[in-house]
């Protein structure tokens, strides 16, 4: 991919965060399309889709106590994200929309989280074309407290088939799947083979 493209990628997928956050979706998505017709395999721009259609959901008014809650919730998450500790911004963001908390500014917020952190999982799992295999014996495995979600990823990892190929027969987001096997790579379950 040349210089360029990758460039205009970058803006675009910038532009659609901005539609997001302007609560402007469906201009937010075509802008995303248009990435995945210069990228189909642009990771971002499928992540950013999926998510999307969350916000189609029309949000009711809410009482002054709960926005001063939603204040103190974005304050601590900027405060983390300026210290680059944006799994605990994420965190908290999402534990904040799970709580009826969610606004345009708190699910902008989680996005732009999941798109810091979604750079750091790629650059840490490493080139999509590579592929996982087990890093310790199966039996060892087993004391591991995995997730679901882990165990889910570790049933399908035989030695053959590329992350790429994983993250589209999993069915997963692909954020949740990157960050699995972030975590699985680091505890040295599953190593990474080109």
């Amino acid at each position: 991919m040349t210089q360029a493209k990758t460039d205009q990628i970058v803006l675009l997928l910038q532009e659609g965060l901005d539609f997001y956050g302007e609560d402007r979706i469906s201009e937010a998505i075509l802008v995303w399309r248009e990435v995945l017709s210069l990228d189909p395999g642009n990771v971002e721009a499928k992540d950013f889709i999926q998510t999307s259609d969350r916000r189609k959901v029309p949000r009711p008014e809410q009482p002054e106590r709960t926005v001063r809650a939603v204040d103190a919730v974005l304050r601590e998450a900027r405060e983390l994200g300026a210290r680059q500790e944006y799994e605990s911004a994420l965190d908290l963001l999402t534990r904040a929309a799970e709580a009826d908390l969610s606004n345009l500014e708190i699910e902008a917020g989680i996005e732009l989280m999941r798109s810091r952190l979604l750079k750091e999982y790629r650059s840490r799992v490493g080139d999509l074309d590579s592929v996982p295999e087990l890093g310790r014996d199966p039996m060892e495995i087993t004391e591991f407290n995995l997730s679901p979600d882990a165990g889910f990823i570790l049933s399908m990892v035989d030695g053959d088939t590329s992350l790429n190929d994983l993250i589209s027969l999993s069915g997963m987001d692909v954020f949740d799947l990157l960050r699995t096997m972030k975590d699985l790579i680091e505890r040295e379950i599953i190593r990474m083979r080109k």
